[in-house]
């Protein structure tokens, strides 16, 4: 795909409401819809400041964006977002677990990389969630691409199907839980927890000291969950940040 010069002198690869790539000599991000049912535009920034991120905002509006949201990002990241005009739209938890500890074991058979197709997933992740959370297969690759190494976990049905799954990337001394989700079907019967456990017990194999995952603020079952499972509510929050 040629690179398009726009009026706003950003460079775009890829076409629109498809992923972009958008750059202006050393500063470069990434866009998408934030999913299939919101064509607000998700937006990473990779290199740039806030100069930058308000051509990033133009540029995506002219393209038909209603509206531009970021990553989720830490108070100390927000200088540039908030200098280009976003605000704080949505608080996320973070959450962090010591694998310097036991794990106990899952209480269903949790399988690691069984051949499961996106398809199958996104069926579950649009149980799971509320229009605004759920993955398209889009958000599904970047789970699994974010870092070097990551690992699909899932509970089978017994029928050729799956209940539920997981996701975690592996970093050097820290995993990331990037997702969990259970059909409502089967939900209540601890298959949730089977998932984390299984996710933090590759963690500390893998040598990681701690696994990380964010959630929103106001989800007070997931965030129970996670407590009963030894994770820390940071005090630090995360924030994702909105441009109209």
């Amino acid at each position: 795909m040629a690179l398009t010069d726009t009026s706003h002198r950003v460079f775009q690869r890829g076409t629109w409401p498809g992923a972009v790539s958008l750059r202006r000599g050393w500063a470069r991000s990434e866009a998408r819809p934030w999913n299939a049912s919101h064509p607000e535009a998700h937006l990473r920034l990779i290199r740039g400041g806030s100069a930058f991120l308000e051509d990033c905002v133009n540029r995506l509006r002219d393209l038909g964006a209603p509206a531009i949201l970021s990553t989720p990002l830490a108070m100390s990241a927000r200088k540039a977002w908030e200098a280009a005009g976003f605000v704080p739209s949505i608080d996320l938890a973070l959450l962090r677990l010591s694998l310097d500890r036991d794990i106990p074991g899952p209480d269903h058979l949790v399988h690691r990389d069984r051949e499961v197709s996106t398809a199958e997933l996104l069926e579950i992740d649009m149980a799971a969630f509320a229009s605004f959370w759920q993955f398209d297969g889009t958000a599904i690759a970047e789970a699994l691409n974010a870092t070097a190494k990551a690992d699909l976990f899932v509970i089978a049905d017994g029928a050729g199907g799956c209940t539920g799954y997981a996701i975690v990337g592996y970093g050097h001394a820290i995993s990331y839980l990037q997702r969990v989700a259970v059909h409502p079907d089967w939900q209540g019967q601890g298959m949730g927890r089977s998932l984390i456990r299984a996710a933090a017990r590759a963690a500390k194999r893998s040598g990681s000291k701690a696994m990380l995952l964010n959630t929103q603020a106001e989800n007070t079952p997931a965030i129970s969950l996670y407590d009963s499972e030894g994770y820390v509510l940071l005090p630090e929050t995360l924030a994702v940040l909105r441009a109209e």
